[in-house]
Parts: structure tokens; C-alpha cells; sequence
């Protein structure tokens, strides 16, 4: 089949993110979600006109050049994708704009707060009355809010506090605060508890967990109706965590800038956040001769765009208090430069934007791919990697298995296996040496291209192994290892093991060629061993 040819200037990923659609003049006709890119944004192009709708027929016509934005799930594009939109309201997504199924949980402002679901304008402001807001939440956020107001009993009426009971409390959904049945103090208690659920989404757990309880003392007792509200309510309240990084980060004004420097030249993004949502999206690449990028580039962009209450970097300029006063000065009123903290909302947000930098930057290569280059300080993108591990049963039947990733995905036609030919005994280090020199001997004399990265599974020990077998054949190739205890990444010019973040797509990329060859030099020994004992 041909691909069709698709206006887009990097290549599109398997992944989920929204795609968004230009015309000619550069401007946004269509922003839409996908679960997969790749599959998604080409089948715009490769329907036939007579299968399509009048008005996608239309679209693809005026299409000049499609861009995306990368996220983490398929609900966290739904979340962006709404964003977007009231951002922009692109032509073709008219019908849309109004009927994104989100919400948010307002605790009002009042001497006995009630708990009450609210949806934001097109401009990003609360519909609903003062009062804290927590979300956005997806369909359904409606029964959760629900839910959790009825289990702390927060009044969800407005009538005068103290004067008569209004018909919830009779029927158990509230504790009586309208009618004078709980004091201020204790009312406070549970509306505490219930935003700290809403707000911490991580510490519903042990709330779950006494429901689950109660759940199944209920089905015990036979009560099997009750017990089945209670397995809904469990449902209902897991859903509270898909919230979005967007418009949880913040219901105020701030810039959102991730800079990265490589020499005299710079690239950065700025994402503007304007009452929680999404108001620009800049992209800037520049040569500098300043010993601190960032600081030159803050003082530049804000010259010609406004300056927000708040600037969250991925690294503080050396100046930082001398540009918080400059800029103070020059929007006659508090400024701050602050990193982000390690982990909410505010963070989640700063990886999506540089998850999306290094998409970007690897030119359609995994982005995990592009931060390893960055982490390991390699000359190139290594869109091949190779990996050992090896296998023993009280050095009886040594085993090595070597699996390939290419673009970070497994290239399973490539995996080889290997039985040891000179290794007397136990010797992991050995057996190391043997299956790396068999690997690249064959290489080298086949005049086969070289990986990007050669991986071994262990230590030190392991990896000098590996560098003796390279040195026997003269070849040179980025090198590591990746001992498992406490997952550290060694390299031959390394002073110190390097400890990536858990949450870094560079060591999930690692672990992922770890993973997949000690599982297939297991599945290799296993089979060894089966067909010795039943041989």
C-alpha cells in the first residue's frame, strides 16, 4: 500500500496527543485527539473522497500542514484537546467546542461550604459561585462529586443555615447543617477531608479500601443491593484521577518555559497559561553568545509579550533575583521565577512540554531516545540499541541472549541467543566477553552497520567484560551497563554510576531492552532444561 503523503515536518508517532490541522495562512482549521497519531492523522489522507463526510471532505482540502502535541494518555488528549479549542475555536471543530465532557468540584465560599459541580466559560472562568476549584474531571465527574458530597455529608442546598432540614438530610445524604444538626467546627472537619480527597487524588486509597471492606461485609450479610452501590461508588471515585496536567497546574496567570542549550545554539518552548488554560504555545530556536541563555532569552521575549504573575523554568537563571525585581518593576506588581516542584501538577505539565521538545528534536524518534542522547552524552540518537544478559543454573548450561530495539520498540527478528563455547563453570564475566565478541566478530566481518548503543545487564564488572570483548576486535561503540539493585547506569568515562529519575523516559528505555532480554535468555535456558530432562 502507499502512504499517502501527509504535510508534516517531522514524522508522526504511534502515540496518543492531538494533531492539529492548518491551512494555508498558518491558521488552526481543525484540533483533534487520538489514542494513536500515526494511524489517526493518516487516515485523513488515505480515505477516499466518496467515504468520507461532505464536511471532512472539506477539511482535507484546506489541510497546508499538520502539527501535534504529545501526552501521556488518551484521556490526558481529551483534556488538551479541549484546551485547545477554546483557545483557538479552528473552523471545523464548531460543532465541538461546547461539548467537551469536562468539569470541575467547587467548594464555595461560605461559613458551610457546600460542594457543588461547575464547568468553566470559553474564557476559563469558573460558572458557579466564589469558592475553591478542583479538577477538570471527565464524564461522570458529576457522580463523583456527588458521591463524595454525600459520603461527608456536605449540604448541597443553599438554604438558610439553621432555620429547617431540607429533604437530603432525611434521606442520609447530609449532615444536617441546614437545620443546625452539626456545629461549624465538625462541619469544617468533613469538608476538609473531602477536599483533601479532590485535591490528592493519591490518598484516596485508604478510602477505597474501607469501601471495598464494607463492600464485601455487605455481600457477605446478603445485602447484595447495597453492596452493589458500594462497588459502584468504588468505580466512581477511581475516576477522580484523570485530571489534567493543564488545568490542574493552575487557575492563575503564568508562563510555563523549557530551555535547553547545546554550545552557541538554544531551543525553547513557552507554554502560556491564562486562568488555567492554554493561551499560547511557542516554539524558538536561536544562536546566543551569552554565558546563560535563558536569562538573555527571558529578558528578550518579555520585552514584546506580557509579563504573567509567574514564570515556572526547568532551571533558574543566574540572575534570578535580579530579573524577579526587573520584571516586578515592569508589571508593577510581584513576579517570581521558580522550577517546578518534584512532583503535581505544575511538574507534570513541564515534562509534557519536554516530552514534546524531544519529539521534536529526534526528528519522529522515540522521545525516550532523544533525553538517553542528553543523559549519556552521545554523539547521536542511538535508534539501535543491542542488549545481554545472561543465564545460569549453578553453571550448568550458560546462556546469553543479545535483543535489538529499534526506535525504542523490539526488532525480535534480530534477537540472537548464544550457548557458551569456552566458559569453564560459572563466570558471568566470561560468558559476557564470549557472547559480545561472537556478536560483533560477525558483524565486523559481515560489514553489517553497528548499533547506536551496545547494553549489558550488571555492573562494572560486567561492563569491562563487554569492553575487553570491543578491544579484541578494535571496535569502539557507546557502552553501559544497568545493574538492577538500584537500577544505576554505568559507562566506561564515567567518575560516578549515573541515577536516572524512575519516571524518566531515558531509563524506561533502558529497562526496557533489560527487561525483554532477560526474559528471552530465560525463555532460552528454560527450553534448554526441559528438553535435557525429558531428553
Amino acid at each position: 500500500m502507499v502512504m499517502p503523503n501527509i504535510p508534516c515536518n517531522r514524522p508522526l508517532p504511534h502515540s496518543p496527543g492531538v494533531y492539529q490541522f492548518k491551512d494555508g495562512s498558518g491558521k488552526i482549521i481543525y484540533i483533534g485527539k487520538a489514542k494513536d497519531l500515526k494511524k489517526r492523522v493518516t487516515s485523513y489522507f488515505k480515505t477516499p473522497e466518496h467515504r468520507q463526510t461532505p464536511k471532512t471532505t472539506a477539511l482535507v482540502r484546506h489541510i497546508a500542514s499538520v502539527d501535534f502535541i504529545l501526552a501521556d494518555s488518551e484521556s490526558e488528549a481529551i483534556l488538551l484537546e479541549s484546551n485547545l479549542i477554546k483557545q483557538y475555536y479552528p473552523k471545523y471543530n464548531v460543532d465541538l467546542k461546547d461539548s467537551a465532557p469536562l468539569a470541575y468540584a467547587l467548594f464555595t465560599k461560605e461559613p458551610y461550604p457546600r460542594l457543588l459541580k461547575v464547568r468553566k466559560d470559553r474564557h476559563g472562568k469558573v460558572r458557579g459561585p466564589p469558592g475553591k476549584t478542583y479538577g477538570p474531571f471527565m464524564a461522570g465527574a458529576g457522580g463523583v462529586i456527588r458521591l463524595i458530597r454525600n459520603t461527608f455529608g456536605l449540604r448541597p442546598c443553599n438554604l438558610p443555615v439553621g432555620k429547617r432540614l431540607c429533604l437530603q438530610y432525611h434521606l442520609g445524604n447530609c449532615s444536617g447543617a441546614c437545620g443546625g444538626k452539626i456545629s461549624r467546627e465538625d462541619y469544617a472537619k468533613d469538608v476538609h477531608s473531602a477536599e483533601q480527597i479532590i485535591a490528592h487524588p493519591e490518598r484516596m486509597e485508604e478510602y477505597l479500601e474501607s469501601l471495598e471492606k464494607k463492600m464485601k461485609d455487605e455481600a457477605a450479610a446478603d445485602n447484595f443491593e447495597k453492596a452493589m452501590r458500594l462497588r459502584d461508588a468504588v468505580r466512581s471515585l477511581r475516576g477522580i484521577a484523570n485530571r489534567s496536567k493543564m488545568d490542574s497546574a493552575t487557575d492563575k496567570d503564568e508562563d510555563y518555559i523549557v530551555l535547553w542549550s547545546d554550545g552557541d545554539s538554544a531551543r525553547a518552548q513557552v507554554w502560556s497559561m491564562k486562568h488555567g488554560v492554554i493561551r499560547d504555545r511557542l516554539k524558538y530556536e536561536f544562536e546566543h553568545v551569552e554565558a546563560d541563555p535563558l536569562e538573555a532569552f527571558l529578558e528578550r521575549f518579555y520585552e514584546s509579550h506580557e509579563i504573567p504573575r509567574r514564570v515556572i523554568v526547568n532551571r533558574l537563571p543566574q540572575e534570578a533575583a535580579l530579573l524577579e525585581q526587573h520584571f516586578a518593576r515592569l508589571r508593577s506588581g510581584a513576579f517570581s521565577i521558580e522550577r517546578p516542584p518534584s512532583r503535581g501538577a505544575r511538574a507534570d505539565l513541564m515534562r509534557l512540554i519536554e516530552k514534546n521538545m524531544l519529539s521534536e528534536k529526534s526528528a519522529g524518534a522515540d522521545p525516550g531516545l532523544a533525553l538517553l542522547q542528553k543523559e549519556l552524552g552521545l554523539d547521536r540518537i542511538p535508534l539501535v540499541i543491542e542488549c545481554f544478559d545472561i543465564s545460569n543454573l549453578a553453571g550448568k548450561q550458560i546462556v546469553a541472549s543479545m535483543v535489538q530495539l529499534v526506535n525504542a520498540r523490539p526488532k525480535k527478528s534480530e534477537y540472537r541467543k548464544f550457548r557458551m563455547r569456552t566458559v569453564v563453570g560459572q563466570d558471568d564475566f566470561a560468558s559476557i566477553k564470549e557472547a559480545v565478541f561472537r556478536r560483533y566478530r560477525r558483524l565486523r566481518d559481515e560489514g553489517t552497520p553497528l548499533p547506536d548503543l551496545v547494553l549489558i545487564d550488571g555492573g562494572l564488572g560486567q561492563l569491562h567484560a563487554a569492553k575487553d570483548a570491543l578491544e579484541q576486535l578494535d571496535l569502539e561503540l557507546p557502552l553501559y551497563s544497568l545493574a538492577k539493585e538500584n537500577e544505576e547506569v554505568y559507562g566506561l568515562e564515567m567518575l560516578h554510576p549515573l541515577r536516572l529519575p524512575k519516571n524518566s523516559e531515558a531509563l524506561h528505555v533502558l529497562q526496557r531492552a533489560r527487561d525483554e532480554a532477560h526474559r528471552f535468555v530465560i525463555g532460552y535456558h528454560r527450553k534448554l532444561r526441559k528438553r535435557e530432562t525429558t531428553g
